[in-house]
């Protein structure tokens, strides 16, 4: 029976690992490729204009991409909370919310229920009038964009997986506060005595 188990449990992960692949070939193959340089991000923020990737220089910058009316988006905030609550009281690693919500005050709600304590911009106009899905080539959401110290592209992705394991990479010695997806999907049952 436990081998049975073992060879679900396989076969599953097996299965989210193609499917997650599939999902980055259906909406992410037209994302900006690793090593180009990312496009800039101008936020107007108290009463005045920022350059978001430029004040964030010298650290990596987790990029989410996002809307509180998305579905998707919003079963990946968990998965940001994690990744923001393992590396984001470092000084290297930066989690962003760039959100294309039409309504400021669903926005505002979201960022609150949802406990988002990190950076959360909101987009100035309609997600398909947005120089900036244009820039990132976005056309799909959720979309993550991992972007190095100097401003280029290290991954983008409509997947969280390989999000959280690129950042398992960039930064080994951080013990992460986070289940990986996969044991998320089939936990072992524990034997009762």
């Amino acid at each position: 029976m436990k081998k049975f188990l073992t060879l679900c449990a396989s076969l599953m992960f097996s299965f989210i690992s193609v499917h997650a692949q599939d999902l980055d070939e259906k909406y992410g193959a037209d994302l900006l490729k690793p090593g180009t340089a990312a496009p800039e991000i101008i936020i107007n923020k108290d009463g005045g204009k920022m350059n978001l990737l430029e004040e964030n220089k010298g650290k990596y910058i987790v990029l989410d991409f996002w809307a509180s009316w998305c579905g998707d988006c919003r079963k990946e905030l968990k998965y940001l909370r994690s990744i923001n609550r393992t590396y984001g009281n470092t000084d290297d690693i930066e989690v962003i919310g760039y959100s294309f919500d039409n309504e400021k005050s669903a926005w505002k709600k979201c960022i609150k229920d949802s406990a988002l304590v990190w950076q959360n911009y909101l987009s100035n106009v309609p997600m398909r009038n947005s120089r900036v899905k244009k820039d990132y080539n976005i056309g799909w959401i959720p979309t993550i964009y991992l972007i190095d110290k100097e401003g280029k592209v290290v991954l983008a992705t409509v997947v969280m997986d390989k999000v959280m394991a690129k950042l398992k990479e960039i930064a080994p010695s951080v013990a992460p506060d986070y289940l990986p997806l996969e044991s998320l999907i089939a936990p072992e049952k524990k034997k009762k005595k």
